[in-house]
């Protein structure tokens, strides 16, 4: 937002596992009966408005579940299928500007129930026949739209019939089940009017670990309504545009001017031979790019830092310890050094994560997250350990 007046903040009550789908709900999604999203003015803290989610699930973890871009903000609701775009007015409004999922068009309700209402009559030996009311049995608009797109191209790929007939019955009539069961995981914005939408299981939805389950990409235009590319499990296309245009992918924000500075493989090449050469290493390239795009792809909203510390042009430090996206990372007991990228690769400063005194029990794991400020040499670490021992926090800052 212009001059950084607002700030989102969510509260939900506890989740509930394995609920009955009741209402269209998927099942196997936890339920969370009350999600608010308060819009507050950071001034004087006074909540301007809300955004009330009911018998709902959002993955509020590390702000998957939400991507705030400009003034657009969408949220992701995994139970019910629904993509919200809210529009954060700068009168201090939260105002609903589409909703995506069983609908794509706004007035797409209004057309299936006043079509829902015309009798349906089947003559048959002279009698007629009731039919059933059909509705319930429609899949979504946005399912709709994907199932279109991937027989179109499949279609498109043969110009003899025979032939296009086959690949349709290989292609897409033997996986359709497979396509319609595909939920929503996850969506960011790419500009104001495009989406990418992950797609997956629905164990892979609330997994820890979705990056082991086959995901899709789709690009879908929110104007038009349609599905404009579609990616399948591991694919080399997206990956290639991934490595390459990295920073197009984060949608960074035009009054965030400082986050056109966070290091990428697309403009450092320091992490680009990284990244290459951690590819290099691995054993399957295709399992590479599907690791790869799962854990990468859509990116979590502000989720990474714009410190120069993490300039790989100007510093070298271990990316298993620390990096500039806010993830938590597996501590150690030992200073995580920051290294000159330039002559005389000196060591310029050292991160000494939990006790001063050191850890007295070695075996114990432990994690620990970074805040770093987004210009200032001053940075928080917090690290936690098991079996409910309290947490550890120091301040960092340079002499």
């Amino acid at each position: 937002m212009e001059g950084n007046h607002y700030g989102i903040f969510a509260t939900s009550t506890l989740p509930i596992h394995e609920p009955p789908a009741t209402g269209g709900a998927i099942q196997g999604i936890p339920y969370i009966e009350k999600i608010t999203f308060h819009l507050i003015r950071l001034e004087d803290g006074f909540v301007l408005d809300e955004k009330i989610l009911h018998n709902d699930f959002v993955n509020l973890t590390h702000n998957m579940g939400v991507f705030l871009y400009d003034d657009l903000l969408a949220i992701v609701s995994l139970r019910n299928q629904t993509i919200h775009i809210l529009q954060i007015r700068d009168s201090g409004n939260l105002v609903d500007v589409r909703t995506i999922g069983e609908f794509c068009h706004e007035d797409d309700e209004l057309f299936l129930n006043s079509n829902a209402q015309l009798p349906r009559i089947n003559v048959q030996n002279g009698l007629q026949h009731s039919q059933p009311n059909l509705e319930d049995s429609f899949l979504t608009g946005i399912k709709q739209r994907l199932l279109s797109f991937i027989f179109q191209g499949i279609w498109n790929e043969e110009k003899d019939h025979t032939l296009r007939v086959q690949c349709l019955k290989k292609k897409f009539y033997y996986h359709f089940q497979d396509y319609a069961d595909l939920i929503i995981w996850k969506v960011q914005f790419l500009d104001r009017h495009h989406l990418l939408i992950k797609f997956g299981s629905v164990d892979g939805g609330v997994s820890r670990n979705a990056d082991q389950h086959p995901a899709f990409f789709a690009v879908y235009n929110m104007e038009t309504t349609d599905i404009i590319a579609f990616y399948q499990n591991s694919p080399e296309e997206l990956y290639l545009l991934f490595e390459q245009f990295c920073d197009h992918f984060h949608a960074t924000s035009r009054n965030s001017l400082s986050m056109n500075f966070v290091s990428s493989h697309s403009n450092n090449i320091h992490a680009l031979e990284q990244l290459r050469c951690v590819k290099n290493k691995a054993s399957s390239s295709s399992q590479f790019v599907k690791k790869m795009l799962s854990s990468s792809l859509p990116y979590s909203c502000q989720s990474q830092s714009p410190s120069p510390y993490f300039d790989q042009s100007l510093f070298r430090f271990d990316e298993k310890l620390i990096s500039a996206t806010n993830r938590h990372r597996q501590s150690t007991d030992h200073p995580i050094k920051f290294i000159l990228r330039r002559q005389p690769y000196s060591l310029k400063f050292k991160i000494k994560t939990g006790p001063e005194a050191g850890n007295t029990d070695g075996r114990t794991k432990k994690i620990s997250s970074f805040l770093f400020h987004p210009i200032l040499p001053l940075v928080l670490s917090i690290q936690h350990t098991l079996f409910l021992q309290p947490s550890v926090l120091n301040i960092h800052f340079r002499r």
